[in-house]
């Protein structure tokens, strides 16, 4: 059934004239830099329109995480098959060999200190390139150490959730560190020159709440990419609040673009499904977002109409092979 587009914005979210000429400059930046052109991507861990993505997740602890963040507690780990050690992670990478995976992102659940005890499988990974992946990492909050350990490994990029402020950091994540942690975790990973890929989520604590300084706090760093995601109450298991309203997410997109206007930037798969889902990809697509995974036929068609190129990749969408 074809998805009546104004009716949707009505009924999920109105976008004022003034914001809408904010989204359009924000699309100038963006295609006066990269062109117009859009990368759809789709993970490993999905399957859309009968396609499977080339990059599977594996986790180092099973489905248990001691941290139990708010906005996860460990469901996240569930679909993701085990790999607690190098042999067993080698196991699974020479099954996907012959299935024509391009790479793998290992993963976990969080120690009470936040960060992804990803030792045992690090060993695997010169292996791993040599067998031809590309290989990235959730390291959650990570230490020197843990930094040096996966760089030393030879990882090709780690992922991390930027999070601005200290009550999002104490009461969902449940870390006491603070915004200091996470200075101290990206400090230890841009030390070891490491690629790294920061993920903003937008409404993490049920409303905008540390994310503008999040985009600040990036400024002393040399990223390359830059990471949405969007709370999903239905996976959080938050039944008290409502989606994130997608003028409130269209702001943090356009203030990303204003601040990073040479830096690509993309709409990651964690992000409310239904009609919400529709809206906001047309609507990030119209603000000149250069990469967005788990795309919809409306996503495409939208691209279509604003003449953007369109180029399919079976990644995660922080990935350039």
């Amino acid at each position: 059934m074809k998805k009546n587009l104004s009716k949707m914005s009505e009924e999920i979210g109105y976008i004022p004239d003034e914001l809408a000429e904010r989204v359009k400059s924000a699309a100038d930046i963006s295609w006066r830099n990269f062109g117009k052109k859009i990368k759809f991507y789709l993970p490993g861990m999905f399957i859309l329109y009968g396609k499977r993505g080339k990059y599977p997740a594996v986790s180092v602890t099973g489905a248990e995480c001691e941290l139990q963040c708010k906005h996860c507690k460990g469901r996240l780990l569930k679909p993701m098959p085990p790999a607690r050690n190098s042999e067993e992670l080698l196991a699974l990478a020479r099954k996907w060999k012959n299935d024509g995976i391009e790479g793998i992102l290992l993963s976990g659940g969080s120690t009470k200190d936040g960060y992804v005890p990803l030792y045992p499988i690090l060993p695997a990974v010169p292996k791993l390139k040599e067998m031809g992946f590309y290989i990235s990492a959730h390291t959650g909050y990570a230490t020197q150490e843990l930094a040096k350990a996966v760089a030393k490994a030879g990882v090709d990029q780690v992922l991390i959730d930027v999070v601005g402020d200290d009550e999002t950091m104490r009461n969902i994540l449940n870390l006491d560190g603070g915004v200091a942690l996470v200075e101290r975790s990206l400090d230890a990973l841009f030390d070891e020159g490491l690629y790294v890929a920061p993920h903003i989520i937008i409404g993490l604590d049920g409303k905008i709440k540390g994310e503008y300084n999040a985009l600040e706090i990036l400024k002393k760093y040399p990223i390359n990419i830059l990471e949405y995601v969007v709370l999903m109450p239905a996976v959080a298991m938050k039944n008290d609040i409502s989606p994130i309203p997608i003028s409130d997410v269209l702001n943090i997109l356009i203030e990303g673009r204003l601040m990073y206007p040479d830096i690509e930037q993309s709409l990651g798969c964690a992000r409310p499904r239904g009609d919400y889902r529709y809206i906001l990809e047309v609507w990030a697509l119209r603000a000149g977002i250069n990469r967005m995974a788990l795309w919809s036929d409306i996503a495409v068609e939208e691209a279509e109409k604003l003449g953007l190129d369109i180029s399919y990749r079976y990644t995660c969408c922080s990935v350039s092979i």
